[in-house]
């Protein structure tokens, strides 16, 4: 008579069991330990490093206990007394371990973070020692650090850093010295050029970035210890300016990871500059504003009629979006604006005042639609009526955690944070179109720059002083219609694409126990894992978040889980009862745009087979 038995795989040894003792009777020392514990970023078979620009993930070999779990521990102390400790998990339940949280960096001599792990049986009452402590540190590579890229006159703009959710640039010649956050790689010099005669400029100015990232939106360690949210300054870096030479006002350039000098447009992964062949200064309000102004506009038509983006009215031949430091606190009055064109102190961000459109409608910038309080630039100078309400300058060298500016870098939700990113366009059919136009200056007689009766005479001309020394309000007015500029052909195309996350290379970046039960290992040719995969991704630019899709089928989709996350790798809930074939998809979520649009591509999907509890059939 055939007789049936189930035989379980190796995966049925973790079934629970007495826990074996090796400390003699009633000893709760349990034999073996865990052994050759170490980091990676994406796959566990990576070679062993100690050195990491983001939060790894661990993975060690099993015990020989069957049942239990493991617990974990990150600490910045070897001997890992209880102030040390960064990170606990109590309950893990296979011999991996990612951290949903974002470390400081920190190096040590040799390292500054520790990490140990041991097997406790599920009463409790039985474990077995520490394993070895693994040693690391957490660092920015060498690619990390911003390079300095070409970029038009106006303009300066280095190599996009990876994980990287906004910007600081520093501009070392300004006193006080003058830094800003933006979440593209491009900035403009608007400092330079505003107001100070930019058609004669030329010079040699110097700056610095240093990448930021979002970590207001990951818990911190469990000791307090802070976590900042920048990375190291690049060198200093050089930009000279050739002298302006007035002409035909039109576009040039659309620039920011990608360049453009044709207008027929290509996709950027980042909201771009604009660069724009210089004009002399519109006076027809009688007053010299001591350079050209401008502003650039964003449309989603070619007519230039859905408009989508108001730049800020700067001095430069070219605008870059900046996420806090703008747009300029304009001078209120003449005398004002006479005090800046003679050298005087740097109006700094705020309030652009009274400015309105060609046909004499508020106009209200998309820099300025959230506070600049958040802004690391100089407040106005003293005595600025067109800047009250700017907050003060944040220290030129430093972006304090926690402040609005350090803790939300690159979250457009943040305090102070200007949704200056544009949605994404449908590339290659959809696009945006981009012009300028010049911005005049119109004195407003009888009114004081205080608001009140001013008494005196009308504008005078040149240094834009009033009649009788008095202080003429002035207002700032578009020069041209942006549907006429478009529509006589000054008008240039460009995309906003969003790149999928790259969720494997050769091979998905994916970990998980083996199909026996035992040991992880990255996922072979079958993409198969016993329980609770690990997958990792590289950073998407731009991303402050990801989200984590998972799907029975492959089409139609049908989401089954989800998981949100700011860190880049993930442990998957797919338990041993969860076997068969599975699929999932990761994207990015930059919350730097508009609400309602901030999620990013999807990545390729990847399949992936929980084998679980497997079981023959034996006669």
């Amino acid at each position: 008579m055939p007789r049936l038995a189930l035989a379980a795989c190796a995966a049925l040894a973790l079934v629970a069991a007495p826990a074996a003792t090796s400390g003699g009777r009633g000893s709760s020392v349990a034999a073996g330990v865990p052994t050759n514990l170490r980091a990676f970023l994406l796959r566990a078979d990576e070679p062993i490093s100690h050195a990491y620009a983001r939060t790894p993930s661990f993975v060690w070999s099993p015990v020989p206990e069957h049942g239990g779990h493991y617990q974990f521990e990150l600490a910045t102390s070897r001997s890992f007394e209880d102030g040390t400790i960064v990170f606990r998990d109590t309950h893990v339940p296979i011999p991996a371990e990612t951290i949903p949280r974002q470390l400081p960096w920190m190096t040590g001599d040799p390292y500054a973070l520790w990490a140990h792990v041991r097997w406790i049986s599920d009463d409790g009452r039985s474990a077995t020692r520490w394993s070895k402590p693994f040693g690391f540190n957490l660092t920015w590579a060498a690619r990390d650090v911003p390079k300095q890229l070409p970029a038009p006159e106006g303009l300066v703009r280095w190599k996009p850093v990876e994980g990287a959710t906004a910007y600081q640039v520093l501009y070392t010649d300004l006193r006080p010295a003058v830094s800003f956050v933006t979440t593209t790689n491009v900035a403009d010099e608007r400092e330079f050029f505003t107001f100070h005669a930019a058609l004669g400029y030329s010079t040699t100015i110097h700056w610095r970035v240093r990448a930021i990232r979002d970590v207001s939106r990951m818990p911190g360690p469990l000791n307090g210890l802070p976590v900042v949210s920048y990375g190291p300054w690049s060198p200093v870096f050089s930009t000279t300016n050739a002298p302006q030479a007035p002409g035909r006002l039109q576009p040039t350039d659309t620039v920011s990871d990608a360049w453009d000098k044709t207008g027929k447009g290509r996709p950027h992964q980042l909201t771009p500059g604009f660069a724009w062949s210089p004009t002399a200064p519109d006076t027809s309000g009688g007053i010299d504003p001591g350079s050209p102004l401008y502003r650039v506009y964003v449309f989603t038509d070619r007519h230039c009629v859905n408009r989508v983006f108001t730049g800020s009215v700067v001095g430069s031949p070219a605008f870059a979006p900046r996420a806090t430091g703008g747009p300029i606190a304009l001078p209120a009055g003449t005398a004002e604006l006479q005090q800046v064109e003679s050298g005087g102190a740097w109006p700094g961000a705020g309030k652009e005042g009274n400015a309105i459109d060609a046909t004499g409608a508020p106009v209200t910038a998309t820099e300025g639609t959230a506070g600049s309080a958040a802004g690391a630039s100089p407040g106005p100078a003293s005595g600025s009526s067109a800047g009250t309400g700017t907050a003060g300058t944040a220290p030129s060298g430093s972006l304090p955690s926690g402040s609005a500016a350090a803790g939300s870098a690159g979250g457009g939700g943040g305090a102070g944070f200007a949704p200056v990113d544009l949605w994404d366009s449908g590339w290659p059919t959809g696009r945006y179109w981009w012009t300028v136009v010049p911005v005049t200056v119109i004195p407003q007689p009888g009114t004081s720059a205080s608001g009140s009766a001013s008494g005196g005479g009308s504008a005078g001309g040149g240094g834009g002083g009033a009649g009788g020394g008095s202080d003429t309000a002035i207002e700032y007015q578009d020069a041209a219609v942006p549907q006429d500029a478009c529509e006589s052909g000054e008008r240039w195309a460009f995309g906003k694409v969003s790149r999928p996350v790259v969720t494997a290379a050769g091979k998905p970046f994916v970990s998980g126990v083996a199909p026996t039960g035992r040991s992880v290992l990255a996922v072979d040719a079958t993409h198969s894992v016993y329980q609770t995969p690990i997958v990792a991704w590289e950073p998407a630019i731009g991303a402050t978040t990801y989200q984590v899709e998972l799907s029975r089928s492959l089409y139609p989709w049908r989401v089954a889980r989800t998981l949100t996350t700011p860190a880049t790798s993930v442990m998957l809930p797919l338990t041993r009862v969860d076997a068969g074939t599975w699929f999932y998809r990761v994207r990015g979520i930059n919350q730097a745009l508009p609400v309602g649009a901030q999620a990013m591509t999807w990545s390729t999907p990847i399949r992936i087979r929980i084998t679980g509890d497997r079981f023959a059939i034996v006669k």
